[in-house]
């Protein structure tokens, strides 16, 4: 589990998906959001951003824990919100 103290962020392919709403747990703006988001395509983007990611592949998202889809961990380097959005925008 990442703590606060980490100084990491980690990011759930859920958090791009265009087919879930906010509530299901997408993060970014339907517009921003892509079908079927891959770990390798967000570490990628994240590593263009200079976030130094690394790809855990058998983590699952809290609300989902039947779903093992994986996280990418990248360096918290401004808000969390505000790198899901550099992020989207690179995929």
């Amino acid at each position: 589990m990442v703590s606060k103290t980490d100084e990491k962020y980690a990011i759930y392919p859920l958090y791009f998906e265009k087919k879930l709403s906010r509530i299901q747990g997408r993060k970014v703006s339907k517009k921003n959001a892509i079908e079927k988001p891959q770990l390798e395509n967000i570490a990628k983007a994240a590593k263009s951003l200079h976030l130094n990611p690394v790809i855990e592949k058998d983590c699952s998202h809290p609300s989902r824990p039947f779903k093992h889809d994986g996280r990418v961990l990248v360096d918290k380097k401004d808000g969390k919100s505000k790198l899901l959005l550099q992020i989207a925008n690179r995929m």
